[in-house]
């Protein structure tokens, strides 16, 4: 498998990102809050035979930096970035983009905002509103912050909406979590105060500006997603179809792997 680094000098922000493969149709893949682009192994090793797959940390996380300014990163600042890497890594005019939790919402807003850019997307865990077992976790978490219980957080996130995920991936997250600098928790808690105080997506995304033929998906037993929320605004989409997959919590093919052969079948329409 061919890999090719780079990494990208935004403003005040160092954005490292990974191409693997050579094909000319690309997937671009955005994480979660504080998923690095090791999340996405298997996610590469399933598509890297057909499709070009990018991925990259946003500032805050993995291997990006802040170089200047505020820990925190604006959502404007965030898809920013995206465009950026977007038209870095682009080999077929338009791409593909394959989204987890806080990822799907700076991929719906560029896809609002560029709709000329993006072919399909893969929605994962989609949040149309912050539910009050967010809200209740940023508190949580805050306050374990504040109390320097950092190494406390991911058990917490684990046991609230992580219970399903593999025992490989829990320790994944625990470690990451334990290796996380303060600049990178600070970052964190900066995001978790936006997340906490935004309202409604449809503030920041115009939904029907959207051209790209859209999936989304939400796991049965996801215990922060409101699953009513999500079905009324995948409704506002011109193009998308809502799977609601059995069994499944918030981390989807982390899962259940044979997600990815869903995401196949979709990419292949």
């Amino acid at each position: 498998m061919k890999i090719k680094k780079g990494e990208l000098k935004l403003g005040r922000f160092l954005v490292p990102y990974r191409i693997y493969g050579e094909a000319k149709k690309t997937i671009i893949c955005i994480s979660g809050a504080k998923q690095t682009m090791a999340a996405w192994r298997s996610f590469v090793s399933h598509f890297v035979a057909d499709y070009s797959v990018v991925l990259f940390d946003l500032p805050g996380q993995g291997r990006a930096s802040i170089l200047s300014g505020s820990y925190g990163i604006s959502f404007d600042e965030q898809v920013d970035i995206l465009h950026n890497i977007i038209k870095e890594t682009n080999r077929n005019g338009t791409v593909i983009l394959a989204a987890a939790s806080w990822g799907t919402i700076i991929s719906t807003a560029i896809a609002a905002r560029h709709p000329e850019l993006i072919d399909k997307m893969i929605l994962g865990s989609f949040g149309a509103k912050p539910s009050k077992a967010v809200r209740d976790i940023i508190k949580a978490g805050q306050n374990l912050f504040n109390g320097n219980k950092t190494e406390e957080i991911a058990p917490l996130m684990i046991e609230k909406f992580g219970q399903h995920i593999p025992e490989t991936q829990k320790k994944q997250m625990i470690d990451q979590f334990r290796d996380m600098s303060r600049e990178q928790f600070l970052s964190f808690y900066e995001h978790c105060e936006f997340v906490d105080k935004a309202s409604d997506i449809e503030e920041y995304i115009e939904l029907g500006k959207i051209t790209a033929t859209t999936l989304i998906l939400t796991g049965e037993y996801d215990a922060i997603l409101d699953q009513s929320d999500i079905k009324k605004v995948s409704s506002k989409i011109p193009d998308c179809e809502y799977k609601l997959i059995p069994g499944a919590g918030h981390f989807l093919h982390w899962e259940q792997p044979n997600l990815l052969h869903t995401y196949s079948e979709f990419l292949a329409r």
